[in-house]
């Protein structure tokens, strides 16, 4: 068998790209391979020839595949499959960041960007696409919706804009606490615009009330709040606009009260809360990414393959909801490697650098970006739960941090684990090989989820490291005897604190579990296996479309 591979060449960061060049050997072994790139980024690197996909033609192979996923530099495959069909090894259901990189419309929106939405993603998935454009637009215009700031943790809580040199910026209404008990008075000194007025409120209750008439704008109000012990306050501006000026700046924040100082008072003195903390809940306007777990924004991709390989029945099932029971879809599981290794894991966490008490507790590594999806806030609360009773138990977070929307450092302030945390950033995959080893366990939860199976999953086991994962989704199908499943939602961090203990003090179960993950590699998920039944159902798939008709032009697929 002769296959064409279109992915990404190794100068592109890309889990996908990197799964491929693991596979490629051993693909090689079943059938003849010639890899294809975005046209200008062909190269030759380590004898390795990657070809302008300019230069693809179909008919010179038995099979031409694609390896694609969410990622913005596959966006090219896209136009591709819609003129000439062929496999797609779809990594993920969700394709939301790879079609805004192919079709720029959906970004602009606009009535050429719902008419892509609608082909990429249907009437249901149009309608979210234009209340979100609704929600755009009306965000720039009136006030947020409230918010429910009662069980968020910290200190800066929701309603503050980003720092700034003399303080910061408030929205309409501004959440925070006081982080001491026995609070006697409450100062803010704060400015804002003539013509609003300025409202402390606790509990809906009204304790302070400046009205902004003329310059100057600064005033500095000091109230008592009822509850003594970390009080909750609300500072609410009332008569907010986008103003001219800002307008013309290009600035569509609504901006309502500067907060120069935060301070309190309590038995011990006046205290000055740091306006450099980090809110709980950022500021986010309303953008398309924050329906992007609704927007599969998969149409041309679904309806223009020829056949596909997938890592679950989850994506599965869902491709052929969309094609008709009789679409040629195969369940490939993902591949890894034998790395396991014997190396004593004290001498390894501190050569990671580590601190000295973490060398003989229970570490927990999460091998993959700390993202909101990843549930990283359960997992910070779980080991707030854990440690009441296990104070040994500690966790790597090993990825890059994506703070957009989630801070994991605060949110691991606000919860008191943030010494019993290391953020290890990103690392090459050589390093994160390491830290999964120093590891007890792992854990790599979803939710929501795009479909596609972790990476990070699969190089635990590599290193013969269980898992703990979401009961949900894609996720359920994991084995489990090397993976423990946690409930999302109720009950959730509860559990993962139970796995944290009882892993913890039973140290026979853990070896059992991680002696299951070892025996998964070798009997299903290695390398080997998975090349075997890529070959076995690309073997079985009908030939290309693309053989059998004329070419489509590529311009006529944009």
């Amino acid at each position: 068998m002769k296959i064409a591979i279109v992915t990404t060449p190794p100068e592109v960061r890309s889990g996908i790209g990197d799964y491929t060049r693991h596979l490629l050997p051993y693909l090689r072994r079943h059938a003849e391979v010639d890899l294809y790139v975005e046209a200008g980024r062909e190269l030759e690197q380590d004898g390795e020839r990657y070809t302008s996909v300019a230069h693809l033609d179909d008919g010179a192979y038995d099979r031409a595949l694609y390896q694609l996923g969410n990622e913005t530099h596959h966006a090219f495959m896209a136009h591709r499959i819609r003129a000439f069909g062929g496999v797609v090894m779809q990594h993920d259901w969700v394709l939301f960041d790879m079609a805004l990189a192919a079709y720029p419309a959906l970004a602009r929106g606009g009535l050429k960007g719902a008419a892509v939405a609608l082909r990429e993603g249907g009437p249901e998935q149009l309608r979210a696409y234009i209340t979100n454009w609704i929600d755009r637009r009306r965000d720039k215009r009136s006030a947020p919706a409230p918010v429910d700031a009662s069980g968020l943790p910290g200190i800066l809580l929701a309603g503050w804009h980003g720092r700034e040199p003399n303080g910061r910026w408030v929205a309409d209404a501004a959440w925070w606490r006081v982080p001491s008990d026995r609070v006697r008075r409450v100062a803010v000194l704060m400015a804002s615009v003539p013509g609003r007025v300025l409202r402390v409120l606790e509990d809906g209750a009204e304790l302070g009330r400046f009205e902004c008439r003329v310059d100057p704008r600064w005033t500095h109000m000091v109230v008592e709040p009822r509850r003594k012990d970390h009080p909750l306050l609300v500072l609410e501006t009332e008569g907010v606009r986008v103003t001219d000026e800002q307008r013309r700046a290009g600035d569509a924040r609504r901006l309502a009260t500067f907060v120069e100082r935060l301070e309190w008072e309590d038995d011990s003195g006046w205290h000055t809360v740091d306006l450099d903390h980090p809110p709980t809940r950022p500021i986010l306007p309303a953008t398309l990414s924050r329906e992007r777990f609704q927007l599969a924004f998969n149409g041309s991709v679904v309806r223009g393959a020829d056949g596909f390989l997938v890592h679950s029945e989850y994506v599965r099932q869902r491709i052929q909801s969309l094609r008709g029971p009789d679409a040629p879809v195969a369940v490939v599981g993902f591949g890894t490697e034998r790395r396991w290794r014997d190396d004593p894991q004290p001498a390894l966490r501190r050569k990671l650098g580590l601190p000295a008490p973490w060398a003989d507790g229970f570490l927990v590594v999460s091998f993959g970006g700390v993202q909101p999806h990843k549930r990283i806030d359960k997992v910070l609360e779980a080991l707030a739960l854990a440690r009441r009773t296990r104070p040994d138990i500690h966790l790597a977070l090993v990825g890059s941090v994506v703070a957009d929307s989630f801070d994991a450092r605060e949110y691991a302030r606000a919860v008191g684990v943030h010494e019993h945390v290391h953020f290890a950033g990103f690392v090459p995959e050589d390093d994160a090989w390491s830290w999964l080893h120093a590891g007890d366990i792992s854990i790599n939860l979803r939710g929501p989820t795009s479909g596609g199976t972790s990476a990070g999953i699969f190089q635990a086991f590599s290193l013969g490291r269980a898992v703990i994962a979401s009961d949900a989704a894609e996720q359920r199908e994991l084995p489990d005897a090397c993976v423990l499943k946690v409930p999302l939602g109720t009950g959730e961090v509860e559990a993962i604190a139970r796995h944290f203990v009882a892993l913890r003090d039973d140290r026979a179960r853990l070896e059992r579990l991680n002696a299951a993950a070892r025996d998964h590699v070798r009997r299903v998920c290695h390398w080997e296996h998975v090349a075997a039944r890529y070959t076995e159902h690309l073997s079985s798939f009908p030939r290309p479309r693309a053989l059998g008709r004329a070419r489509v032009s590529l311009a006529s697929a944009t």
